[in-house]
C-alpha cells in the first residue's frame, strides 16, 4: 500500500511540475558597470517586454551556474533571489556574484567562484527568471559577463577604454548620455603625472585615484573635493581583482544632472545633446590633490530615442467587402498584448493584434465579419493590456 501512496505523489508532483508556464527570455539584459569583476558588485537588468509575464509580478532569479545558490527551492524561492522591479517590465538585482555564488545552498567558497569564473571552462551566468512558486518561468538565458572584454582590453594595447552601452547590442567607445559606461584602465599604460599608475601608487601617502570631469568641456561638472565624502565616494577609480582600474556610472545623466560638492542641480536634462567629456585623473595624497593626468576630452556620439507609437491601417480606402490590416509600430513598454475593437452597422467583433513592442499587427476580414451588415463607417478601438485605450479611429467606408 504503501508503494502505491509513494507512486501516486510521485504522479502529483509531475502532474505539478507538468503544469509550469514557460514565457520568453528577457528581451533585452545589461549591467551596471557595463564592464565588471565578478568580486564587484554588479547590478544586472533584466528586461520583460514581451515575455509574457504579468506587469509588476514579483520575480525570483533562479541561477545554476558557477553554482546554484538556491538549490532545492524551486517552489518556495528564498528572499535573496528576489529582483527588484524597476518599472515599465524591468527588474534588476544587485550583488558580489562572488559573494552571491558562494551563498545559501552552494557549497563553492568565494575564492573558488572567483578562480572558476576566470576559467574557459566556466559556461557563464545560466539562469532563468521564475515566479516564487515556480508556477510561471521565463526561457532559459546567459547573463552577461565581461571575460571577453577584460580580454580584449588587455590585447589591445590601450592605455584607457570607454565601454558604452549594453553588450548584447555591442559596446561603443562613443559614450551616450543615456546609457551604461564603464571607464577601465591599464596602470601600466596610463600615467599620472609622468609616471604610469603602478609607479604613483607607490608613493608614499597615495590614497586612491579619482575620475575629476565634466561633459560639454566641464559644463555639467563632477568635480574632485577631497573634502566632500560623498563626493570621494563617487569619484573614485576602483582597482579590481585582475589588476586594472575602472569607473562606472548608471548613464551619464544619472552621473552628472546633480553636483554631489555644490549640492546642486547642474541644469543636465535627460535630451541634452551632449558633445564631449573632459576629464583627467587626480592621484589624491595625504588628503590632497598628489598629480593629474594630461587633461583628456573624450568625444559623444548621439542618443538615439525609442520612436513615437504610430498607427496605420490598410487599405487607406476601405469598405466591408475588404481584407483590413491593423498594424501599431512602436508600442509604450507596458502597453503589452494590444486587442481591437471594430464597431460597423451595430455590430462589433474583437481580436487580438500579434507581434511584440515594435510592431503589433492584425489581419482582420470583413467579408466574413460583416456579412449582411451595412453601413457608413467603421469605429476602430485599441487597448493595451490594461485595458486602456490607446488609438480610437473612425474610418468612412466606401461605397
Amino acid at each position: 500500500m504503501r508503494k502505491y501512496i509513494l507512486m501516486l505523489l510521485a504522479m502529483v508532483a509531475m502532474a505539478v511540475q507538468a503544469e509550469t508556464i514557460t514565457y520568453g527570455a528577457p528581451a533585452k539584459m545589461w549591467t551596471v558597470p557595463a564592464v565588471f569583476s565578478v568580486d564587484q558588485q554588479v547590478t544586472f537588468y533584466f528586461d520583460m517586454t514581451d515575455a509574457g509575464f504579468k506587469e509588476g509580478v514579483d520575480l525570483y532569479l533562479w541561477c545554476w551556474n558557477p553554482s546554484e545558490p538556491d538549490a532545492g527551492n524551486w517552489e518556495n524561492s528564498s528572499d535573496f533571489a528576489k529582483l527588484t522591479y524597476e518599472g515599465e517590465n524591468v527588474y534588476s538585482m544587485t550583488m558580489v556574484p562572488t559573494e552571491y555564488f558562494s551563498s545559501g545552498a552552494s557549497t563553492m567558497s568565494a575564492q573558488e567562484v572567483y578562480d572558476y569564473c576566470q576559467t574557459a571552462d566556466w559556461p557563464g551566468f545560466w539562469a532563468r527568471l521564475k515566479t516564487k512558486d515556480g508556477g510561471e518561468q521565463s526561457d532559459v538565458f546567459q547573463a552577461p559577463d565581461s571575460r571577453s572584454e577584460w580580454e580584449e582590453f588587455a590585447s589591445s594595447g590601450d592605455a584607457v577604454r570607454f565601454f558604452s552601452g549594453i553588450k548584447a547590442t555591442g559596446f561603443t567607445d562613443k559614450f551616450t548620455i543615456d546609457q551604461p559606461l564603464t571607464i577601465v584602465f591599464d596602470p601600466n599604460q596610463f600615467t599620472v603625472s609622468g609616471v604610469t599608475m603602478n609607479e604613483f601608487a607607490k608613493k608614499d601617502g597615495f590614497e586612491s585615484f579619482q575620475l575629476h570631469s565634466g561633459l560639454d568641456d566641464w559644463t555639467y561638472l563632477q568635480n574632485v573635493a577631497v573634502w566632500v565624502p560623498e563626493c570621494m565616494d563617487l569619484t573614485r577609480i576602483e582597482k579590481l581583482t585582475n589588476g586594472y582600474y575602472s569607473i562606472s556610472m548608471k548613464s551619464p545623466y544619472d552621473y552628472y544632472h546633480f553636483n554631489v560638492t555644490d549640492q546642486k542641480e547642474t541644469g543636465l536634462e535627460t535630451d541634452t545633446e551632449i558633445e564631449n567629456l573632459a576629464w583627467l585623473v587626480v592621484g589624491i595624497i595625504n588628503g590632497d590633490w598628489g598629480g593629474t593626468s594630461a587633461d583628456q576630452s573624450t568625444k559623444a556620439g548621439q542618443a538615439v530615442p525609442y520612436p513615437d507609437p504610430a498607427f496605420s491601417s490598410f487599405p487607406s480606402r476601405i469598405g466591408l467587402n475588404d481584407i483590413l490590416t491593423l498594424t501599431r509600430q512602436y508600442n509604450e513598454k507596458t502597453a503589452g498584448e494590444l486587442s481591437y475593437e471594430i464597431t460597423a452597422g451595430g455590430k462589433t467583433i474583437t481580436g487580438i493584434l500579434d507581434g511584440n513592442r515594435d510592431k503589433r499587427e492584425a489581419i482582420v476580414n470583413l467579408v466574413d465579419e460583416f456579412a449582411g451588415v451595412s453601413g457608413d463607417q467603421l469605429e476602430i478601438v485599441i487597448k493595451n493590456a490594461g485595458g486602456s485605450v490607446v488609438e480610437e479611429i473612425i474610418m468612412p467606408l466606401a461605397k
